[in-house]
């Protein structure tokens, strides 16, 4: 490396720290351990025996179950208008680096999903990321009806379609998928990925995900563009309502949610305004998470405490990865080492998922001190710049910050 790109990477990495808002690394990382705690239940089959299994059930589906896919979708629209604001300052084209931006990161999507997660949802946050270019100079007021358009009234019909109308046809041996976990060698257990891919299986698997996804990215977006997540002091009546609508109407409906996952309530014509109702349940109570940790991260006590989530939030993407690696490492018998699959209560899960967290805690504190994000982040944005821009304006422009990337899809 010469003079110049040794300044040049100084420079990028002065500039990302400054450029950073700790609240919002703070809350990518808790919402990073709401979401190990969403997808560890789906690493065992046993059933639900116990008092304490029942409870660990009910608050998995009451306070975690989607919650947080949500946050991450958020977020992620928050990003892009972080993206698009500075590269706007700079005169750089953001189009073309956007787009190789996103096009990279389907394909660590893909990647992903092949090697390690069959229910990867990198890919459908890149392709979200396409649209939300096309809409950037929208109205306010015009993407908020879009956005509950997207959320509750297109995403409540296609679960309404996917569920009760038999849209979901599936056209495979299902006790075949239950072979992915169990797959005694990692050639079948990629074959296997790749046939269950949602991707694969495209109009059955993601339409839903992708318009959902989509429809909160358009809030994060929204947020963004009125400065909800740089200043949250300056929105204390809209914080005020998120919190009052989720514990209220949110709650409310997690608690139906709740009654349908165990099978306590079966849909069925007359119960066809549920899904609307449960959509719009989700939404809400992600923004009471939202609000609440943002209105805590204000007072210096509840900070302390908070930048715990720090480390794991800066350097998401390649700790969503980890995750990933973790659970198949442990879980997953392909390669034939602790083989946990259907050995553990729900309380152990949770307790197995809590401890990864800290393990990912602990590695990264240590890791970022002494580099300024996380690997799979700086080889992600390295090759964007290469790509999109000419050599000249890369060096010149190397301080546009990606600020939060949207990572898990929780329930598959």
């Amino acid at each position: 490396m010469n003079q110049k790109q040794e300044i040049q990477e100084a420079k990028l990495q002065q500039t990302t720290k400054k450029n950073r808002i700790d609240s919002v690394d703070a809350l990518r990382g808790f919402a990073l351990l709401g979401i190990i705690i969403a997808n560890i239940p789906y690493e065992y089959n046993t059933p639900v025996t116990g008092e304490l299994d029942s409870l660990m059930t009910f608050l998995y589906h009451f306070l975690v179950d989607k919650k947080f896919i949500t946050i991450f979708s958020i977020l992620f629209g928050f990003g892009f208008y972080i993206q698009m604001q500075r590269a706007a300052k700079r005169s750089v084209n953001f189009n073309k680096y956007f787009i190789v931006r996103m096009l990279l990161l389907f394909g660590v999507g893909y990647a992903h999903s092949l090697l390690l997660w069959n229910g990867d949802i990198i890919r459908a946050y890149a392709l979200g990321g396409i649209f939300l270019l096309i809409l950037r100079k929208v109205s306010v007021k015009k993407l908020v009806v879009l956005a509950v358009l997207l959320n509750v009234v297109l995403t409540g019909a296609i679960y309404i379609g996917l569920t009760a109308l038999g849209w979901a046809s599936r056209n495979f041996d299902f006790e075949l998928a239950r072979e992915i976990p169990v797959a005694t060698s990692f050639l079948r257990y990629l074959k296997l990925n790749f046939m269950f891919d949602p991707w694969t299986n495209f109009l059955r698997d993601m339409p839903l995900t992708l318009v959902f996804a989509f429809g909160n990215m358009l809030i994060g977006f929204i947020l963004a563009k009125i400065d909800f997540f740089k200043h949250p002091e300056k929105h204390a009546k809209l914080t005020t309502w998120f919190i009052t609508l989720g514990l209220t109407f949110g709650l409310a409906a997690s608690f139906i949610f709740y009654k349908i996952s165990v099978g306590d309530l079966e849909l069925d014509y007359s119960l066809i305004w549920v899904p609307f109702v449960l959509v719009t349940g989700m939404i809400l109570q992600s923004l009471f998470y939202i609000s609440a940790f943002l209105k805590l991260y204000q007072y210096k006590s509840f900070r302390k405490v908070l930048q715990f989530f720090n480390p794991v939030g800066r350097t998401a993407l390649s700790n969503y990865i980890l995750q990933s690696f973790l659970y198949v490492f442990v879980f997953y018998h392909c390669f034939n080492l602790f083989n946990l699959f259907g050995k553990l209560t729900n309380f152990q899960s949770w307790m197995i998922a809590i401890g990864f967290y800290v393990f990912q805690t602990l590695i990264t504190h240590f890791y970022l001190q002494r580099f300024n994000q996380g690997p799979i982040e700086y080889i992600w944005k390295k090759y964007s710049y290469k790509m999109a821009l000419p050599q000249k304006e890369r060096y010149e422009n190397e301080s546009i910050q990606d600020s939060s990337i949207c990572l898990k899809h929780e329930g598959n």
